[in-house]
């Protein structure tokens, strides 16, 4: 079977299927049609936008779209190279969707670097099935949840000071998440798969990211910092940003040691408020299946959408 290079077209899967290196813009429409259906809609409103989403590619190094053809009938799509998979979708009436996963496995092996896991990202839930069954190991899920923003009447806690974020809380902010989440279902991903500990340093970087693409006054408004009043320190947090047209919970996290006090709802249910009086009409949030949260959210009305699971291959585990 041949090596891989980011400078070959064409690759044989079998004496009846191939992959051939696809057109980014082409194959983007492709796979917004066919890749995740409706779900995608889910999250995002304009085409132009579910297109760029597309050709977003953090998992690879490089842009490795291929055609799955069948002969000269184009039957799918698919992003790979060594040791990542993503992107993968059938076109219909073909439906033989096991037996390319099979095909596209023996290929990433052939690929990939034993030492290290292989990834095959945001795999539907049809899909799932296949790579169970292919001796992928499953790995975190992750979904959507949204709802309509609404005006609440909610109270603060005359044991707490409220505030709004500000750049200079950077490194609080990270401190707080960084012991709101060690332990945590997140954690325990990062541990177990990926072999590295979430870091105070990794939820400092995160944080200053929000930073750096939240400058509107309004989503600011719409974040919260709540403090201990006697203690004089940082308890909970929840930061409200932009994404994809939509905005989005970025991060929320509660110290432990306060947790039960129903602070995450009222800081979710401020976001709502403010951002219903300034004409956003929806709040998202992304969730790993698992997290013990979406109850809190699905109990503010948050209904769960669309759910991708990723997938590995342990290194140094290659079953035929």
């Amino acid at each position: 079977m041949q090596s891989w290079s980011s400078n070959i077209n064409y690759y044989e899967l079998s004496d009846k299927y191939c992959i051939v290196k696809a057109n980014p813009q082409e194959f983007a429409i492709y796979e917004s049609v066919y890749g995740d259906k409706v779900y995608n809609r889910f999250a995002v409103k304009h085409w132009d936008l579910r297109l760029a989403i597309s050709l977003d590619n953090p998992f690879a190094k490089y842009e490795s779209f291929y055609w799955i053809k069948a002969g000269e009938l184009r039957i799918g799509g698919v992003l790979i190279e060594p040791n990542v998979l993503s992107r993968l979708f059938i076109i219909p009436p073909f439906t033989n969707l096991f037996e390319i996963i099979k095909l596209l496995k023996k290929l990433l092996i052939e690929w990939s670097d034993s030492s290290k896991n292989i990834y095959a990202y945001q795999i539907s839930k049809e899909q799932s099935q296949y790579f169970e069954m292919l001796g992928f190991w499953a790995d975190k899920n992750r979904r959507w949840m949204m709802r309509p923003t609404e005006v609440f009447d909610f109270d603060y806690d005359n044991t707490i000071i409220v505030k709004t974020p500000e750049e200079s809380n950077n490194e609080e902010i990270a401190k707080l998440f960084y012991e709101s989440f060690r332990g945590g279902i997140d954690y325990q991903y990062a541990a177990k798969q990926d072999g590295q500990e979430c870091t105070y340093d990794g939820y400092l970087s995160e944080v200053n990211e929000y930073f750096n693409i939240c400058t509107e006054e309004i989503l600011r408004e719409a974040s919260t910092l709540i403090y201990d009043k006697a203690e004089k320190k940082l308890i909970g947090a929840c930061l409200v940003a932009c994404i994809e047209e939509w905005p989005l919970v970025y991060t929320i996290g509660v110290n432990p040691s306060y947790r039960g006090n129903h602070l995450a709802t009222t800081m979710i249910k401020k976001a709502l408020t403010v951002l219903n009086n300034n004409q956003y009409t929806i709040l998202r949030l992304f969730v790993t299946v698992g997290n013990f949260s979406e109850s809190v959210y699905y109990e503010l009305g948050f209904v769960p959408g669309a759910e991708f699971k990723r997938f590995y291959i342990p290194a140094l585990i290659r079953q035929e």
